[in-house]
């Protein structure tokens, strides 16, 4: 990656970056804290993964616009970056490195950093794709500020199959002399990170200390993991040494809104004889538990019994032990699993054989079409799409298109 961005001028050099890692609730931290600096006056590019509908989702310049990169012009960028591929790989060679192919993701971030050198942002926000230490984002030298929201136990493949072995690739953003802010309550990640900004001399703040003071915050997106995103967002900006206001804080996180997470498409007519529908792209054993804990405490508060849940998961995903969570944790819910249409999706059977092993009866859907039109039966008064994040973009697509006047 570093190779290709020589090759393309560098195009990173000049960002003043603030650079989010975490298992869990980077996404939508990137997001509030690209809410405030916009709230405050400021341009921001914003670079986000993955995207639930449109690849475009995830470049975007917000300068009380949000606006998406162009198709055409996305695609421009990308062919320049496979264009400068030979000589990156007449680069390496020559440095006695034999080269690999460039990764979806790697053009993707190549990309949008040529984007923002052309768009110019006062500031640009970075989410990690995969990890951090390895990861294409951390070719970023001297960030502002790194940011590591939750850790837990995903992608083990590639990044260790312990917290510890995850904590120490998330550590890896940390760079010499860049303050660090810390999410995680775990007294074990939160010392590999505390250690690590302490032998690069970096300044190390716990979200955790400050945590209270953030408890009474207006958020649009629903629950208390989100106080926690929220808090990182703040502390993350005062770490990076941008002045804020008050108000650009209250209304940034306020309006703060990220598709996907805990996202009910439709508020305004829910409950009107038309059931509340859903999307959480939850897609690891914690992103679950804090959804249990946010879809329960939504459902007493709008007296839900009756709830349909659209079920998907990839092949590499925990996903017993989300369906452990959801099947012991919510109630009045009826299940369906559902196909979802990417590479490395599980069988629906086989997730229904989980669901069964757990004591629970499902429907196995061959498509996310069908376990949608199944949701359409009028006898729920909620229906909750979660498992993947890709699921929820075709579920959202789908609802979407039938309510095309939303």
């Amino acid at each position: 990656m570093k190779a290709l961005l020589s090759v393309l001028g560098n195009p990173e050099a000049d960002f003043r970056a603030i650079h989010i890692a975490g298992t869990n609730g980077k996404g939508s931290t990137a997001v509030m804290t690209a809410s405030i600096l916009e709230e405050a006056g400021f341009t921001v590019g914003l670079y986000t993964s993955p995207h639930l509908e449109n690849e475009c989702e995830r470049v975007q310049v917000w300068d009380g616009t949000h606006q998406m990169i162009n198709q055409t012009h996305f695609d421009k960028l990308k062919e320049s970056v496979r264009a400068a591929e030979d000589n990156v790989k007449e680069t390496l060679r020559n440095a006695g490195v034999e080269p690999g192919k460039l990764t979806v993701f790697e053009i993707y971030t190549a990309a949008a950093y040529l984007y923002f050198a052309e768009m110019n942002p006062d500031y640009v926000v970075l989410e990690t794709g995969l990890g951090g230490r390895l990861d294409s984002t951390n070719t970023i030298e001297k960030p502002l500020v790194s940011v590591i929201t939750q850790v837990g136990l995903d992608h083990t493949a590639e990044l260790g199959r312990t917290i510890f072995k995850i904590a120490h690739e998330k550590a890896g953003i940390i760079k010499p002399g860049v303050p660090v802010v810390s999410q995680t309550p775990d007294l074990n990640v939160k010392n590999i990170f505390r250690r690590t900004a302490s032998e690069r001399g970096c300044e190390f703040i716990d979200v955790s200390a400050v945590y209270d003071r953030y408890k009474g915050v207006e958020l649009a997106m629903k629950g208390e993991h989100q106080i926690r995103n929220a808090a990182t967002a703040v502390e993350a900006i005062k770490a990076a040494g941008i002045e804020v206001s008050d108000e650009a804080i209250s209304i940034g996180l306020a309006n703060a809104y990220l598709p996907g997470r805990f996202e009910i498409l439709n508020m305004e007519t829910a409950g009107k004889g038309e059931p509340f529908f859903i999307i959480d792209g939850a897609h690891n054993p914690d992103a679950i538990s804090a959804l249990t804990e946010t879809f329960s405490a939504f459902a007493r508060e709008n007296k839900i019994k009756r709830t349909f849940v659209i079920f998907g998961s990839m092949k590499d995903k925990n996903y017993t032990r989300m369906i452990q969570l959801m099947t012991g944790n919510m109630r009045g819910c009826n299940f369906a699993t559902a196909a979802v249409e990417y590479g490395r999706a599980e069988d629906p059977e086989r997730l229904g054989e989980t669901f069964a092993a757990c004591g629970r009866s499902c429907i196995v859907c061959e498509s996310a079409a069908e376990a949608y039109q199944l949701s359409k039966d009028g006898k729920y008064e909620c229906v909750l799409v979660t498992g993947s994040i890709y699921l929820a973009g075709e579920l959202r697509s789908l609802y979407l298109q039938d309510h095309k006047s939303l």
